[in-house]
């Protein structure tokens, strides 16, 4: 192995020589050349400043006057305010006033000069003063003006700016001058200190050939062991750049689940023909994170975490290899959780068939009105209908399905209303397939476990039977007794007042709103189940609403002095020919406001309590900002409406904010004719009649 030979001090003193002359030409042209620029930045930036300082005032003047007009209108400061939004927190706004038509000051942000003086000039033209821009523009509601608002605009950042270029031009002047007695000295010392390198460097060449020998041998040793447990590994794991090209090296698994790709395949294209909506996101939150635009551990957070190939279901995880400050690569780390997702599945039907075994238990009759009214509404969407109708219906049975614990059906309803949310088309053959098959397979053990139909079982309270028996005793005429024995085969509110009880407090927990108090007073009223489905089914609406909505969580409650578990009150009461049910919760009333705003955005009439009222039961218009699973798509209280008005029924709202809210829903009473004694008269005396009384009335002594 040669040896390279010692540099010569000639040699070393023309480096030298090399190393000042570069330096010096090369700081001087690099401070000439910042020096001009930021110069020539100085005399461009500033128009560019004042052009946005005052594109910024007249543009504001313009989106404040028509965001305060409703406020300005009524008086209301809180809402004048409230629309100066951004504006107030922009740092180039010095100040923003609204006035009335009468010149009154209804709201203002900053500190300026007085309300008059912003109001001098003529609207939409800029007025300059010292160190500030002042426009306004008066509020216009349907060609009336109902007040003024003057935005002020500093334009101190403009001078502090130019300051600052004109400092940043003289630092990097006298930094070159610096840099280069600095590099001097550097220079010397370095090349001083070069030539007894030299004599180390030969020493180590000497050697270097056998070490990089050892070092390759061990690398290839190392290499072989990650390669072994690449290929013995479970999960996935795969190297990408920036540019999402995939590294050489991964695990064996990867090839084995979807395929060897080529080499220079990006790991988008090579995941694409499995799954092409995960690639696509891929792809975009990758572009994301190569931007670097937001933080890091943000761009993680969207990148796509799950898809599905050929039944089987992936979970991806990703970690960053970063360069300093600087992404350099990320580990895709994929991990196959099928088993996972059909035990978790299989577990959360484990437990809503123990669930729907205790409500078979404790209350068989509304489990079989449950299969006969979701079959009722599932042949409904057996075909396609009316967009509406469909939204209400399918809305209807994910309330239906969460009352009674089938929260797997419930999601797949709601997974089917976030696919339609920003469409107006019906509901798509494969969803109603997934729809019918789905429930298909929920009556077929709710079946196994319920046994024979019930349908022809009279359920009473043992105060009921024992009543009727001791008034039997003081000599009742027989039609009286009859009477009574029809209203038996009724179906008692209690009953769906009790079960719209249980799935509130259930719904409160899950929701974190804590314990809940719900107050029942049935009145003894007896319904008939089937013509009153349609109703019970969409007054569930009306109770997840309350919880959601009107309730406060517990701190809230607690700081404003109500009782810390929310109330529910449900009465049920007949009289002078009507029968009345009524739903109220103690929470924080209607947002009327939010109303009018949602229906003021879709084209409604919103001036009058009866405009909001409509609004409120019209379908789309809801209070929330956001949909959940609970709430939020503005379809319940239409779906409620139409179950009242189809029984020939109205509803009346009484809300106070703060207090609560209180539905109240009439009906007239349907009479009990004999057409309908009849009608049981000749099932009991069919063959497959049963009677059942469940209940044990105590022998009289003799």
């Amino acid at each position: 192995m040669s040896t390279r030979p010692a540099r010569k001090p000639s040699s070393i003193k023309r480096l030298r020589a090399m190393f000042m002359i570069a330096l010096a030409v090369g700081l001087s042209l690099f401070t000439g050349v910042m020096f001009t620029l930021v110069d020539n930045l100085s005399e461009r930036f500033g128009p560019e400043v004042r052009e946005d300082l005052e594109w910024r005032a007249l543009r504001g003047a313009h989106e404040l006057a028509r965001a305060a007009d409703l406020g300005l209108a009524i008086g209301d400061r809180a809402m004048v305010t409230q629309s100066f939004g951004v504006y107030a927190h922009s740092p180039d706004v010095a100040a923003i006033h609204a006035i009335d038509s009468l010149g009154t000051v209804v709201a203002h942000h900053g500190e300026s000069a007085a309300s008059e003086s912003l109001f001098t000039g003529a609207p939409d033209t800029l007025t300059r003063g010292k160190n500030q821009l002042v426009s306004w523009m008066p509020s216009v509601i349907e060609g009336h003006e109902v007040g003024k608002v003057a935005i002020v605009v500093s334009t101190r950042r403009l001078s502090e700016a130019q300051a600052k270029l004109s400092n940043v031009a003289w630092i990097t002047l006298a930094a070159g001058c610096v840099g280069l007695l600095l590099g001097g000295f550097a220079i010397m010392f370095f090349t001083r200190a070069m030539a007894s390198r030299d004599k180390q460097l030969n020493h180590y060449a000497s050697n270097l050939e056998q070490m990089v020998v050892l070092r390759t041998a061990e690398l290839d040793e190392r290499n072989g062991e990650m390669r072994l447990v690449l290929d013995s590994v479970a999960q996935g794991f795969v190297m990408v750049d920036v540019r999402g090209m995939m590294a050489s090296e991964r695990s064996a698994i990867v090839d084995v689940w979807f395929g060897t790709p080529s080499p220079g395949t990006t790991f988008g294209s090579y995941i694409e023909p499995h799954a092409a909506e995960f690639a696509a996101w891929f792809e975009l939150a990758l572009s994301t994170l190569r931007d670097a635009f937001m933080p890091v551990d943000l761009c993680l957070a969207q990148m796509p975490k799950r898809f599905a190939v050929g039944g089987r279901a992936f979970e991806v995880s990703y970690r960053t290899i970063m360069e300093g400050e600087r992404l350099d690569r990320v580990l895709i780390i994929i991990s196959d959780v099928t088993a996972e997702i059909v035990r978790a599945r299989s577990e959360r039907e484990q437990r809503e068939l123990l669930v729907m075994f205790q409500r078979i238990t404790t209350d068989g009759a509304g489990v079989d009105g449950l299969l006969v009214e979701v079959k009722e509404l599932l042949a409904i969407l057996a075909s396609p209908c009316d967009v509406v109708v469909e939204r209400r219906i399918l809305h209807t049975l994910k309330g239906n399905c969460a009352l009674f614990g089938l929260e797997l059906y419930s999601e797949l309803c709601h997974s089917i209303e976030s696919e339609l949310a920003d469409s107006l088309q019906p509901i798509s053959g494969a969803q109603r397939e997934a729809l019918l098959d789905g429930w298909q397979t929920v009556a077929s053990w709710i079946g196994r476990l319920r046994g024979a139909p019930r349908d022809n079982i009279v359920e009473i309270e043992i105060a009921e039977l024992a009543q009727v028996i001791e008034r039997a005793a003081h000599g009742i005429s027989s039609h009286e007794i009859a009477a009574v024995l029809l209203s038996w085969t009724l179906e008692p509110v209690a009953r769906r007042l009790e079960r719209l009880a249980q799935h509130a407090r259930g719904l409160a927990r899950r929701l974190g709103k804590g314990e809940l108090e719900v107050i029942i007073q049935d009145g003894g009223v007896r319904l008939d189940g089937a013509h009153w489905a349609s109703f019970w089914s969409a007054a569930v609406h009306a109770i997840r609403n309350s919880i959601d909505h009107g309730l406060e969580h517990t701190d809230e409650r607690v700081a404003l002095g109500k009782p810390a578990a929310g109330c529910l009150t449900f009465v049920a009461e007949q009289a002078a020919g009507w029968t009345t049910v009524t739903f109220g919760d103690d929470g924080r009333g209607i947002d009327w406001d939010a109303i009018a705003v949602r229906a003021r955005a879709a084209g409604m009439p919103f001036a009058s309590h009866a405009d909001l009222v409509a609004a409120l039961f019209a379908d789309g218009v809801t209070s929330r900002e956001e949909v959940s699973e609970t709430s939020g798509r503005g379809i319940g209280m239409a779906a409620l409406q139409h179950a009242v008005t189809d029984l020939g029924g109205t509803i009346d709202i009484v809300t106070t904010r703060g207090t609560g809210t209180r539905i109240s829903c009439r009906f007239p009473e349907i009479t009990t004719d004999m057409p309908r004694v009849r009608s049981i008269t000749s099932v009991a005396k069919s063959p497959t009649y049963t009677s059942k009384i469940p209940c044990i009335v105590p022998t009289a002594s003799p």
